[in-house]
């Protein structure tokens, strides 16, 4: 009753502006022109037109007649006829008569195509009166049609019943035993104005749905609201049906972005849900967080580990350095993603002895004297262009963490970086990291000797001016590095990175699978006032994993230093991570596309693409540390219809400039060719494509098109922006398009139609005019101003160019 009460008022006030909002002149325009066209249609001439119409129609009627007639006599004369020739006996009299009703037909056709001629040129006098007077009725009509849709809402909701609404979602849920069974939604019994645009900002529970467009996949109707707000659907009071007042009632109400936690029971087993931001967010972390190293998680079991490889530190880092950051990662860098284990000085000694004893063992020899020779000045430069700042934060610019939106780094911080390494390690490592660690994520970013060591002498450059007291290690103690061994291995170090013996060590601490389905009794407090709910353990919990520590209850967890936005982020994804999932006709298919997809998301997470490159709506955060964003990396999502399948083969290979003038570098990450052809894939798949090879370069060339495409090549001064060889000299880098003399051999052609006739549509603010708005050609005397044809010319002339010299 509330909400019809309401709804009267709202739908009233819509009639109230849409009565002020009416268009009287429109409307006393409209109806001069409706009386001048019925005056039209009732006059003498249109009346007299009308009746010779009515009257050719029954003339015409008996003409048709006439026709029939005839030319069922004739189709029986002839059968005759045919039947005496076939007899051997042909009769002249049927012969005769054939002939004399053909031309009697004839004559009838005649005449019946004069009438209708005559018929049809007076009815479309009349028709034209009468369209005039529907087309002006018609625009009257919309003008009321505001009005007209607030009364009907009115008179609907003075007469509607108090009902109540309820849906069910067949074989939605499972008992016990695992059979399927329905769910009762009543939802929107109180939520009526889920789906009403005149509900918006009303209070709840009568304002409309906050996100429309989900309910277009989501519908209500037939889906109902508990299997993504949760709550008791069956109620019919507030209290039981937001699980407030049932103590007993395990998945109470979601409120805000917390109801992104049950995304994940229909999209299980995808890392991106588009439009569940936070969701989104939470794997993003506990995948960059490692958490499935000590955790077993649904979703993140084939994962690669964060950590770097711990098996020879000795030629990169002295003792006292692994000792102090075993110790407290957060004490040397504030923003790392290595947790805080607090290890007492005693065991932080041991674990620095093991991991020194096993770096012992190790091939890799740093050549001594290697990095001298470099200037620090060029070398800052260097760092500061080339990339390095993508995945680095150095000093005061931290630009890229406020880009990403985390509160650490996905890479070493730098800051201090000349009091950690080895300079001539890190000249090895720089230009070939692989050679050290041939597992790593650090890419190659192709330097010369020379930019190595600039680069070096900048980095040690970069020290830590704090004074620690020097800890005397006992580095060869069998009994340190025995316990060190026991320490890593119990507190599951091996998650994380990859240490020689360990290679076979399981995860070390409960599976979070099902941690969503926790109950309050099933969660240990401590001796803590934290209040008993779950939203306020797993709080603590991540905000201070030993907070529930005991005397009898000893919490090996690490501390992360989440923020406490991270930490509401984090909790919304453990909500969603439970074994219930609907039935399987409710979850989203995981098809091959979204395989090839998923594997691409995850590739392309693991090895940092998305800090440079945006792909589907995310990532590209290394624009915020460029001046002109002419200069950023491109955005990817196109790629899949965009570039040929050899050449990014080639290209991920071993990268080669597209736009030379640039000082960011892609990098060269080595990938395997498995890995590669899950990149190719994924963008692939995107765009919904599977790979094929072809040869794209053979597309057949109309010599009239190349020759118009030219001086539309010409006339639109595309060498003004782009070039086919040398870079024009006195151009600005920002100003600058790619070498189109390479697009044969890198662009699909009928990606370069699509581009040509809506870039901004492709990508969003570029900076590529479109010359075919609403795909209209400014020059109709080139190829009769078809622009399609056009375009087509464009592309054909661009398929001949040549690197110029």
């Amino acid at each position: 009753d509330q909400y019809l009460v309401l709804s009267i008022q709202k739908w009233e006030q819509r009639l109230k502006n849409a009565q002020t909002a009416f268009d009287s002149s429109s409307y006393l325009r409209l109806s001069a022109q409706l009386k001048e066209a019925e005056d039209k249609l009732a006059s003498a001439e249109a009346r007299a037109i009308q009746k010779e119409v009515d009257s050719l129609e029954e003339v015409l009627l008996d003409a048709n007649r006439d026709f029939t007639f005839a030319k069922s006599r004739a189709d029986e004369a002839y059968y005759f006829w045919k039947k005496s020739i076939h007899e051997g006996r042909e009769d002249a009299g049927y012969r005769s008569k054939v002939q004399e009703l053909t031309a009697l037909m004839a004559k009838y056709s005649a005449r019946v195509d004069e009438l209708t001629a005559r018929h049809d040129s007076l009815a479309k006098i009349v028709n034209g009166y009468k369209s005039d007077v529907k087309a002006v009725q018609s625009s009257i009509k919309d003008l009321y049609k505001d009005i007209e849709l607030a009364n009907s809402k009115i008179d609907k909701a003075r007469t509607s019943p108090i009902l109540i609404k309820q849906v069910m979602i067949n074989n939605f849920d499972r008992s016990n035993f695992g059979i399927p069974k329905a769910r009762i939604d009543r939802c929107q019994t109180c939520h009526a104005g889920w789906k009403d645009d005149v509900m918006e900002g009303a209070p709840q529970p009568f304002t409309q749905h906050p996100v429309p467009e989900l309910l277009k996949i989501h519908k209500p109707e037939t889906f109902g609201c508990t299997p993504c707000h949760h709550g008791q659907g069956a109620a019919l009071t507030a209290g039981f049906a937001h699980g407030d007042a049932d103590k007993y009632w395990e998945w109470p109400l979601l409120s805000g972005k917390e109801v992104y936690a049950s995304c994940t029971g229909c999209h299980g087993n995808e890392s991106y849900v588009k439009g569940a931001d936070r969701l989104n967010t939470g794997k993003q972390m506990l995948a960059e967080a490692g958490c499935f190293g000590c955790h077993e998680v649904k979703g993140f079991l084939d994962l690669q580990k964060i950590g770097p490889e711990l098996n020879q530190l000795n030629v990169k880092e002295k003792p006292d350095w692994i000792f102090r950051w075993v110790r407290n990662p957060k004490d040397y860098n504030p923003h790392t993603r290595m947790p805080n284990f607090r290890f007492t000085e005693d065991e932080a000694a041991a674990i620095t002895a093991y991991l020194w004893s096993v770096g012992k063992e190790g091939p890799f020899q740093v050549r001594k004297g290697i990095s001298a020779g470099g200037d620090a000045a060029r070398g800052k430069e260097l760092v500061g262009t080339i990339g390095c700042k993508g995945c680095h934060v150095i000093g005061d610019d931290v630009r890229m963490r406020q880009a990403r939106g985390f509160s650490y780094d996905i890479a070493p911080e730098l800051t201090r970086a000349g009091s950690k390494l080895d300079p001539d390690w890190i000249f090895e490592w720089i230009k070939n990291p692989r050679s050290f660690r041939p597992t790593t994520r650090m890419p190659s970013l192709r330097l010369t000797d020379q930019e190595a060591r600039d680069i070096v002498a900048y980095l040690t450059t970069l020290r830590d001016d704090r004074h620690f007291e020097k800890k005397i290690l006992t580095l060869d103690a069998p009994e340190a590095i025995k316990r060190g061994d026991k320490l890593i291995r119990e507190f599951g170090c091996s998650g994380c990175h990859t240490i020689k013996g360990m290679e076979k060590e399981g995860r070390v601490s409960v599976a979070l699978s099902n941690f969503g389905r926790k109950r309050v009794d099933e969660l240990d407090y401590g001796d803590t006032k934290v209040p008993h709910t779950w939203d306020d353990w797993v709080f603590g919990k991540l905000m201070d994993s030993r907070i529930y520590t005991t005397d009898r209850i000893i919490s090996k967890m690490p501390v992360f230093s989440f923020a406490d936005s991270e930490i509401i982020t984090l909790r919304t994804l453990l909500r969603g991570l439970t074994k219930d999932v609907p039935d399987e006709d409710y979850q989203r298919e995981f098809d091959k596309n979204l395989q090839t997809i998923e594997a691409g998301r995850k590739l392309t997470h693991y090895y940092n693409c998305i800090n440079c490159h945006q792909i589907e709506e995310v990532g590209g955060a290394i624009k915020a540390t460029l001046d002109d964003e002419g200069f950023a990396p491109p955005f990817l999502l196109p790629e899949g219809s965009k570039v040929q399948e050899p050449w990014l083969h080639t290209f991920l290979t071993g990268p080669t400039p597209i736009r030379p003038w640039l000082k960011i570098r892609m990098p060269t990450f080595s990938l395997t060719d498995d890995e590669i052809g899950i990149v190719q894939r994924y963008f692939l798949a995107l765009h919904k494509r599977e790979m094929e090879l072809r040869d794209y370069r053979a597309i057949p060339l109309d010599e009239n098109y190349v020759v118009n495409g030219k001086k539309l090549f010409e006339d639109y001064q595309c060498l003004s922006c782009h070039y086919t060889g040398k870079i024009p000299e006195g151009k600005s880098p920002a100003d600058l398009a790619p070498n189109l003399a390479l697009a044969k051999e890198r662009l699909k052609p009928d990606w370069i139609l699509d581009w040509i006739a809506r870039p901004d549509s492709i990508q969003p603010g570029t900076r590529m005019p479109n010359y075919f708005p609403d795909m209209q050609a400014s020059d109709s005397s080139i190829l009769g101003g078809n622009a399609r044809e056009q375009i087509r010319a464009l592309r054909d002339y661009i398929w001949t160019l040549r690197e110029s010299r």
